[in-house]
């Protein structure tokens, strides 16, 4: 992200709790607000440092009465843009900032809002992580075209990136669908771990389209 992208993350944020749900850093998230708790929430936040985090509520749980809904691991989002409607629903474009790892809870009601701690992304190898990046992206782009999961448009911007976090984020949100290997991703860290998931899954689309 570009400098001026860049927000300081709060000891602690709103959460929407969201079943099989996620959003990565430097990724966006279109969302309709419509439950009257999260336009609390959202009232909450436009007021404040325009951020909040995705839940990723766990499975075989009641999410409005379980102590603990979440998954730990998350991600921060910034509101880049909000419409509200006359009914009082909205529109918003959430951005991906940063993992964190929600660490306990301040409230429950009207919404949750809970303590967190940003985690930092790992890179052992500088250079190999650039490979694989390059690998990942040339990837992408043989799954770019009519009936494909990625735009021209898409493929360009990952053509201009040179951070590969950003690039395995970027790839992640767009490429894999499956929730359980989202939040798998998510809560990696070590970058070069991602990519070598990426490449992984996309050669697995790859080959199932030329089956």
């Amino acid at each position: 992200m570009p400098d001026e992208e860049v927000a300081e993350i709060p000891n602690s944020l709103p959460v929407m709790v969201l079943g099989g749900a996620s959003l990565f850093p430097h990724a966006y998230m279109p969302l309709f607000i419509f439950e009257q708790r999260y336009r609390d929430m959202l009232a909450h936040v436009l007021s404040g440092q325009r951020m909040f985090c995705i839940g990723h509520a766990r499975s075989g749980i009641n999410p409005d009465s379980h102590p603990d809904p979440v998954l730990p691991m998350t991600t921060v989002g910034l509101v880049r843009a909000c419409v509200t409607h006359e009914d009082g629903t909205s529109h918003l474009m959430l951005s991906g900032l940063q993992r964190v790892e929600i660490t306990g809870w301040h409230q429950e009601t009207p919404f949750r809002i809970a303590s967190i701690l940003p985690k930092v992304s790992r890179v052992e190898n500088p250079s190999a992580v650039v490979e694989a990046s390059q690998e990942v992206v040339d990837l992408c782009s043989r799954l770019c075209g009519v009936n494909q999961p990625m735009s021209d448009q898409l493929r360009q911007h990952l053509r201009s990136v040179k951070d590969p976090e950003a690039i395995s984020d970027v790839v992640a949100q767009t490429f894999v669908s499956d929730p359980r290997e989202r939040q798998h991703l998510i809560e990696t860290l070590d970058v070069m771990e991602r990519l070598q998931f990426l490449s992984h899954h996309l050669s697995r689309q790859l080959a199932k389209g030329q089956g």
